[in-house]
């Protein structure tokens, strides 16, 4: 990526901004990102104008940076949604991943929204800036059909057909996990801070991948009671059902998705999470692990040098 712009992936708990020059970031004595907890949740909660809120959480960390005034700023994510900075519609399927079928908004001269994409009965916000830029990343490589797989608290399952998006499907499962841990009977026999139980977890998925979820959740509280099996290998357990229950959808049941090569785009510690559930349930070999450190800024860097070439 060599064009000067800033991207901006505004989450719900997470503010980040990034420079978009990253040929020269190597040599740039100013930082190249700065990241905190101002997510749009947190700024809609303290009441008072949002709009206020939004632009001067964004100009001090413009200011952190030290990037010229005139670069553009690429924002995705909740800054687009009923409790961000200005609401804008949905971008319906099929949406292209070439960035032609984005919705976005320009706040002045330089802050430029990008909205989110929705199905029927689904919808995401960031994800679909993350999907232009794993499409950039695999150019010729990506496939005539395939699944984009983006995990986090809300992990989203993409279907892809022909360079678009044609389908859209969201897993709570980071959610889902962070409650149980947190706020359920399975809070007793957990730690949210173990380290990672490569064989709990490899059982976890086993085991989801042959009964209902809601039937095996409470074996992570009877593993402890009955067993005395520590914390940190119920956590793992309890990971590797929720993740086992959402990649086992990939396995033959899920007709859309059966057979087509999945990309799964995350940081380091999902990454092997779910590659380690892959091999359990035997669709490893139909999986490329992709680190989504860089993808928002590709997919912003595919729509501005877009909109720059129909504006010039």
């Amino acid at each position: 990526m060599t064009a000067s712009f800033l991207s901006c992936d505004w989450g719900t708990t997470n503010f980040r901004l990034r420079r978009g020059d990253s040929a020269s970031a190597g040599t740039s004595t100013e930082p190249s990102e700065v990241r905190n907890d101002s997510g749009a949740a947190k700024l809609a909660a303290a009441g008072g104008d949002r709009a206020v809120a939004f632009r001067q959480t964004l100009d001090l960390a413009l200011a952190e940076l030290s990037a010229p005034a005139d670069w553009p700023v690429l924002i995705s994510g909740m800054a687009s949604s009923t409790i961000g900075w200005k609401e804008l519609p949905y971008a319906t399927l099929p949406f292209s991943l070439d960035g032609s079928d984005v919705v976005s908004a320009r706040l002045d001269h330089r802050i430029h929204l990008v909205s989110g994409i929705r199905a029927d009965h689904d919808m995401a916000r960031g994800e679909e800036t993350q999907a232009i830029g794993l499409a950039s990343w695999l150019g010729p490589r990506l496939p005539h059909r395939a699944c984009f797989i983006l995990p986090g608290t809300h992990s989203k399952h993409l279907e892809i057909a022909e360079g678009r998006i044609m389908g859209l499907r969201t897993h709570m499962t980071g959610e889902l996990f962070d409650v149980l841990l947190r706020h359920s009977v399975l809070r007793h026999t957990t730690d949210p801070s173990a380290p990672f139980d490569p064989d709990s977890f490899s059982e976890g998925v086993d085991q989801a991948a042959r009964d209902p979820l809601t039937g095996l959740l409470f074996q992570t509280r009877t593993r402890q009671v009955l067993s005395g099996l520590p914390a940190a290998a119920n956590t793992s357990f309890l990971s590797g059902l929720l993740i086992g229950a959402e990649l086992a959808t990939l396995r033959g049941g899920d007709a859309v998705n059966r057979d087509v090569p999945i990309f799964l785009a995350a940081g380091s510690a999902l990454r092997t999470a779910y590659a380690q559930a892959a091999r359990v349930l035997g669709i490893a070999d139909r999986m490329e692990c992709v680190d989504s450190d860089a993808l928002t800024a590709r997919g912003h860097e595919v729509l501005w040098r877009r909109w720059s070439t129909h504006c010039s």
